[in-house]
């Protein structure tokens, strides 16, 4: 009996050290089962997996770090946050498990962590091309799009391939109104064929922005080709159409932003400037209005409405609107210009004496302004001041000036 005893003893003790011998083994088969789940997208059977890795084995920095990446993946950042810190715990020399904490806290908008994150990422290696693009994202989203850009140059420098580097500084250059710039980052996304919904969508769009109509247009059907779910390709498209002077084809894409979202402001109020192209003022109105009764800081729609109002000979309600338009943008000098107008209309010329005024102190060399303002100079009986505007308008090319000048101040120049 104590023979067996005995033997039993030896036998737990031999598989007790076989157990302690295997463990490094278990542990990377565990790892390495949990990278292959994580590879086919199983991100839950990944995480236990990397979870028994750990079991076995709670001192490579490296199980967390993975777990972390899955948590990120399923958008629990606390959680990733917290396999980082240990990763981090135990291994403070590695430069991804601190880029990879700086993601999550950037998720979370803990954005002066995320920064001191990546740039200890990159004061460990200064050759990450993803640490200067993670840098990028950072300034981006604290409006520094400068920087983002310079981040972003660094990245590419360091890996001419990255082309989440590529799209991200055509965004920030476009945000800095650097649209050629923009649209050659589009280029190289499209020559490489990535991402070409998003490519040819961003591309599009600034071409609109350089005035490249058809280039816009070209874009953006591509785009349509491959998706027809997306209300803003639709209405960057009618823009393309209306600027091409295909409106019947603008109204109609329009419409599908419209109804791919019934709260779609400005597809309203770019409809409303079809209809009105259209002369049709009633529906441009209507149009206008929705926009407005959507979003009642929308200036562009109550000038658009303004407009269409004195077409239709609503001069006091356009007024009312251009009115609007200056109070919320004090600078907007075509409203100055269109509400001097109907008020001329309706006879209010020292009112409207008072806009021209403003628009002339915008731009010294609007030809026009000076003929309408020596109009109503004429109707409130200063035909010295007349005079002046008139022959200022012919110096300035302006022919129907001519005429009032000879009607009103004789041989006058």
């Amino acid at each position: 009996m104590r023979k067996l005893a005995i033997v039993l003893f030896v036998l737990i003790v031999a598989a007790g050290v076989a157990f302690v011998l295997l463990r490094p083994h278990l542990a990377t088969k565990q790892y390495e089962n949990g990278l292959s789940l994580t590879d086919s997208a199983q991100y839950e059977q990944a995480i236990k997996k990397f979870s028994s890795a750990i079991w076995f084995n709670k001192k490579d920095a490296n199980f967390y770090n993975a777990r972390g990446i899955v948590h990120t993946l399923l958008q629990d950042n606390s959680a990733a946050i917290a396999d980082f810190n240990k990763a981090i715990e135990l291994n403070s020399e590695e430069s991804d498990f601190f880029l990879n904490r700086g993601k999550s806290y950037r998720e979370l908008k803990s954005i002066d962590k995320a920064l001191d994150d990546v740039n200890k990422a990159i004061e460990l290696n200064d050759s990450s091309s993803n640490a200067y693009y993670q840098r990028g994202l950072i300034m981006a989203s604290q409006g520094k799009f400068d920087e983002a850009v310079d981040n972003y140059n660094k990245s590419i420098e360091l890996d001419g391939s990255n082309l989440e580097a590529f799209y991200s500084r055509g965004e920030s250059r476009g945000n800095l109104e650097d649209f050629m710039g923009a649209i050659s980052d589009y280029d190289k996304m499209i020559e490489n064929e990535e991402s070409p919904v998003l490519a040819y969508k961003q591309r599009g769009v600034f071409k609109l922005k350089i005035q490249d109509y058809k280039g816009a247009e070209d874009d953006l059907e591509q785009v349509l080709e491959l998706d027809k779910n997306d209300k803003e390709i639709f209405y960057h498209l009618g823009q393309a159409k209306y600027n091409l002077d295909k409106i019947d084809e603008s109204v109609a894409l329009f419409n599908s932003a419209i109804k791919l979202d019934q709260n779609y402001e400005l597809a309203y109020g770019a409809r409303g400037g079809a209809y009105l192209k259209k002369n049709s003022f009633k529906q441009a109105i209507n149009d206008f209005t929705k926009a407005i009764s959507l979003n009642d800081s929308y200036k562009r729609a109550y000038y658009g409405r303004g407009i269409a109002k004195a077409l239709a000979k609503d001069y006091k309600g356009s007024i009312d609107d251009f009115t609007k338009v200056i109070e919320l943008d004090n600078d907007f000098a075509q409203a100055y210009y269109n509400r001097a107008v109907s008020k001329a209309i309706l006879g209010n010329h020292q009112k409207a004496l008072e806009d021209y005024n403003v628009i002339l102190k915008f731009d010294p060399r609007n030809a026009e302004a000076y003929y309408n303002r020596g109009i109503s100079r004429i109707n409130v009986q200063d035909t010295e001041g007349a005079c002046s505007d008139f022959s200022r308008a012919v110096e300035l090319k302006y022919q129907p000036a001519e005429q009032m000048l000879k009607l009103y101040c004789g041989s006058r120049k």
